[in-house]
């Protein structure tokens, strides 16, 4: 048996180190950052002067959703602490950024410059009987981040976040953990995951993971934020994209409260049964959207895309052409507070969504709220739901072309999507 001198093992180690990084695709750095002090928060005019080499994570503390501009007192209604804090991803090359804002319960959204913004939501639990849009959702205590890797190659934050009663926090539901890699090309990977911590109720499971949300900054309307169809006069909202064929299911919204949509309640069957998909938030401003599908852990046969804002739409909730002034500013304990003209806060639109169901089954009865609770019982589907690890793909585009481009790349990938190092190649 031979033996080494030391420094021939050294260099035999090192050898294995590096090939170890080429066979796993690893980047030297990866992991936390080697820091021993946490750095200061700053303010967002501080924030407006730094520059990145790629892309940067930054806590501030005097952050407010949507443009708002007055008063985040008392605490509560607003959240604790700091309703102000936020952990902001910025971009050397892109005008977006992705803010992580205590006030909106930390509930990430990716951002434009003017304000509006796409929110992916969270695991809300069973009968909705548990979320984060409440006053106990926006306690520190139940809704955390922890910057891990704050650039200039990637970001990487940690959410961290209790399902709770809007009246009673006592007794959390269930507990998410999300992680979010941020590339310096824009792109977004949301790996996410949730474990119960009510195992043998219903309303500790969860199988909602994806709800796409919209934020409207303070004042805006539906002409400000969307693109207006020439024909109808009204505006384009929400895209739903079959990324492997040429579907796409369209919804518009009109200044009365009014939805068309383009596409039927077979067209958006078809797509969810595709092996990918994006939603997408038409902006004026850029088109945001969220790509999902049966390699990023959402399988063909339990996926189920839904439209909550088309009354009559198979599986819907009918909100019509909803809007909430009660998230993302925080300014009372409640669900549900419908925006109305001259609101002073900036507000939440509804939404298409993705529900996770049992194999060979779907949610049939107009409105969620039907078939929908009878599905939750199902303890077999909550338990295969808590076990997932699922990924999506947020991001930015200024074409379709662009988005079925990128996001058809990423699903390509098969199981190597999982992986932060899958959307560095796609800008």
């Amino acid at each position: 048996m031979r033996t080494y001198q030391s420094g021939e093992m050294g260099m035999i180690l090192a050898g294995i180190g590096w090939l170890m990084l080429v066979v796993t695709g690893a980047r030297a750095g990866d992991g936390p950052d080697p820091i021993f002090e946490k750095p200061v928060p700053v303010t967002m005019a501080e924030l407006a002067k730094q520059t990145t080499a790629g892309v940067s994570a930054v806590e501030v503390n005097d952050y407010a959703p949507g443009h708002y501009a007055g008063a985040l007192t008392p605490s509560p209604p607003h959240a604790d602490m700091n309703p102000r804090k936020a952990v902001i991803i910025s971009w050397k090359d892109q005008p977006q950024r992705f803010v992580f804002s205590h006030e909106a319960s930390y509930c990430p959204y990716l951002e434009l410059p003017n304000g509006a913004a796409m929110c992916g939501q969270f695991f809300e639990g069973n009968l909705g009987e548990a979320e984060l849009m409440n006053n106990m959702g926006r306690k520190e205590k139940n809704s955390f981040v922890d910057v891990i890797q704050s650039g200039p190659e990637r970001v990487w934050i940690r959410w961290t976040y209790f399902a709770v009663n809007m009246n009673d926090d006592t007794q959390p539901r269930l507990r998410g953990t999300e992680d979010y890699f941020a590339d310096s090309n824009g792109l977004v990977l949301r790996r996410m995951t949730y474990t119960s911590l009510m195992p043998d109720a219903v309303v500790g499971f969860s199988t909602m993971p994806v709800e796409l949300f919209g934020v409207a900054p303070v004042g805006s309307t539906l002409k400000d934020l969307f693109p207006q169809d020439s024909e109808h006069g009204d505006y384009l909202t929400h895209v739903v994209l079959d990324l492997y064929s040429d579907r796409r299911y369209e919804i518009y919204w009109d200044e009365k409260g009014g939805v068309r949509r383009v596409g039927d309640d077979a067209t958006l069957e078809a797509i969810s049964r595709s092996l990918g998909s994006a939603l997408v938030l038409v902006f004026r401003q850029g088109l945001l959207f969220t790509v999902l599908g049966d390699a990023s852990g959402f399988p063909v046969g339990r996926n189920q895309l839904i439209d909550h804002c088309t009354p009559g739409a198979v599986g819907g909730a009918g909100w019509g052409a909803a809007r909430w002034d009660h998230w993302p500013i925080g300014w009372l304990n409640s669900q549900t507070s419908h925006w109305k003209p001259g609101s002073p806060y900036a507000y939440s639109f509804g939404s298409v969504g993705q529900f996770f169901v049992p194999e060979g089954k779907w949610i049939k009865s107009v409105g969620f709220a039907k078939d929908w609770l009878e599905l939750c019982k199902d303890m077999e589907l909550n338990r295969w739901s808590e076990r997932r690890v699922s990924y999506a793909l947020l991001g930015s585009a200024t074409g379709w072309d662009e988005v079925r481009r990128i996001g058809r790349s990423w699903l390509d990938k098969g199981k190597a999507c999982a992986k932060p190092e899958s959307i560095a190649d796609l800008k």
